[in-house]
């Protein structure tokens, strides 16, 4: 059976904290809510606004008010926990999963996966559907970028993606963040610990193409495949659905093109497309 998802929480907790940290601190350093915004160059408003546990921070912000405030980066540890309050209830155990994993492998048939996405093309997929409050998508946004800096860690996982070409030619936003996203996929691809390929149309045939899914390794070499539908994802532990979907994957990348190849499409798509079209 399924891994249950569906796990209780107790919403904002996290970012009240924050807001309230925020708050002790400036005024522990005698500093005004407009003295601390020309110090890290934000406004007051949005101080206001993270203060009183409406706007989430993100990692810019944070990193400035912990250096103007001396924290030791008290603001910084508190940003994991907000980032896992955004997700929906049934998002969690993956994240935190993946956060935990050795490798991960993962196959995309619809778009880029969310650890390689610009803030810009997450932003477009978040503002698409279902229909969200701009509270709610900035709140998602933010998350999913501090759920990306797993690849940038001191220890990362071993990341291998296989992005089906469509992924690359569905524009999801106008075509110059299109442009900046497959450039971000580029720089992604020179990382040591990431392999980045694409499986083109013409070789799709003979590849497992019947939907996105992701293969999870982690410490104790326990295995999981998460999959996931409209409003709702699953952590499936089975081993023989593992090795199915494992071996899967291992197909997918036989037929993909080669990193270096796979860079060149990439390459080629992001000019034809969107840069010159």
């Amino acid at each position: 059976m399924p891994v249950t998802t569906d796990l209780p929480t107790a919403a904002d907790s996290a970012l009240t904290l924050y807001g309230s940290e925020l708050r002790r601190l400036r005024t522990e350093r005698g500093l005004t809510q407009d003295q601390l915004a020309v110090a890290i160059s934000y406004s007051t408003t949005l101080i206001g606004m993270v203060e009183n546990a409406r706007r989430n921070p993100n990692p810019d912000f944070t990193h400035r008010c912990d250096d103007v405030l001396r924290t030791g980066g008290a603001l910084n540890r508190l940003l994991p926990l907000i980032a896992r309050e955004a997700y929906p209830s049934w998002f969690r155990p993956f994240v935190d999963m993946e956060a935990e994993a050795l490798s991960i492998q993962e196959f995309e048939v619809q778009v880029v996966t969310g650890l390689l996405q610009t803030e810009d093309y997450a932003r477009a997929i978040l503002n698409s559907w279902p229909p969200r409050t701009a509270e709610d998508i900035e709140r998602r946004l933010v998350a999913r970028m501090e759920r990306q800096q797993i690849l940038h860690r001191d220890d990362p996982p071993l990341l291998s993606f296989v992005l089906d070409e469509s992924v690359l030619r569905r524009p999801m936003c106008e075509p110059r963040l299109m442009a900046a996203q497959l450039a971000h996929l580029i720089a992604a691809a020179e990382l040591p610990h990431v392999q980045l390929q694409v499986l083109p149309f013409d070789r799709a045939a003979k590849a497992p193409t019947d939907g996105s899914y992701v293969v999870l390794e982690l410490p104790k070499k326990d295995r999981y495949i998460y999959v996931e539908g409209p409003g709702s994802g699953r952590l499936i532990p089975e081993q023989d659905l593992v090795d199915r979907f494992a071996q899967a994957f291992a197909r997918a990348q036989c037929q993909a093109l080669a990193v270096e190849d796979s860079i060149g499409l990439i390459a080629r798509l992001k000019r034809d497309l969107y840069e010159h079209p």
